[in-house]
């Protein structure tokens, strides 16, 4: 009686690293969509985690996943990024103020930025992961999270389109308002409205109690407009705009 549930239980299970052979199959075999959260270990505001973006992504895409089927890939916590370099001293991402933040704040070196490689070597890593999931079966892959990530993402469609005939997306390709547009700031009312929606455990507004030290955090205050309801809107738009997308451009996937 237990195997049996367990069996039950495994259809239901997203994950890849979770699944066994035959539910892996049976997912595969139903809906053949790869989901890879692209995340990164960055400083998002003293008040979320340093692995906001792979975190949110893989949130948004267990409930994609659930809902029509597919799998979803564990996070992939590496990627590339804005890189300046002062000497012998390397500055990545949110270390570098560009003027865009809630907080001005000095070039320097953040805690818990340990994620960084080239575009060359991530481009590289996505096209053998790609590759991979190809020879797997999977027949579209939907790819979202770390900013830089993404657009590393969207520029080896057309290459991954003419070598294995797979099709590439990101939320991004599915918006309809700029608004609701998930992801699209740093750490900011944004992303802080997902974490609360996703995994509120996780977010500790308490560590900015003002607006002085928002560092490392671009977009509206989300001090003053960040909420979970907010969240959960963004998200019920990117999964509603992802099915229409995907039955108008991949009929073949019976959604």
């Amino acid at each position: 009686m237990q195997s049996k549930d367990r069996g039950a239980e495994e259809y239901r299970e997203v994950f890849y690293e979770n699944l066994c052979p035959k539910g892996f199959r049976k997912r595969l075999d139903e809906m053949p969509i790869a989901y890879l959260p692209l995340g990164t270990l960055e400083w998002h505001g003293p008040h979320l985690p340093l692995g906001a973006d792979g975190i949110q992504s893989k949130g948004l895409f267990k409930i994609m996943a659930e809902e029509v089927g597919g799998i979803v890939l564990p996070s992939l916590f590496v990627g590339p990024d804005r890189i300046f370099e002062d000497g012998s001293r390397k500055y990545y991402g949110m270390d570098i103020n560009t003027g865009g933040t809630v907080t001005v704040y000095d070039t320097q070196q953040l805690p818990g930025s340990a994620y960084w490689v080239p575009v060359r070597l991530f481009e590289d890593l996505l096209m053998n992961i790609m590759e991979q999931l190809h020879r797997a079966g999977f027949q579209v892959v939907i790819g979202h999270g770390h900013g830089p990530s993404i657009k590393c993402f969207q520029g080896i469609r057309e290459r991954v389109r003419e070598e294995w005939g797979m099709f590439l997306y990101t939320a991004w390709d599915f918006a309809q308002e700029e608004k609701l547009k998930i992801q699209n700031d740093h750490a900011g009312a944004n992303e802080t409205s997902l974490m609360m929606a996703l995994r509120p455990e996780l977010v500790q507004m308490q560590e900015a109690p003002d607006k002085s030290r928002l560092i490392g955090v671009a977009g509206e205050n989300p001090l003053e407009t960040a909420s979970a309801e907010f969240g959960q809107q963004m998200i019920r738009h990117a999964l509603e705009n992802m099915k229409e997308c995907l039955r108008r451009e991949c009929g073949f996937l019976k959604l």
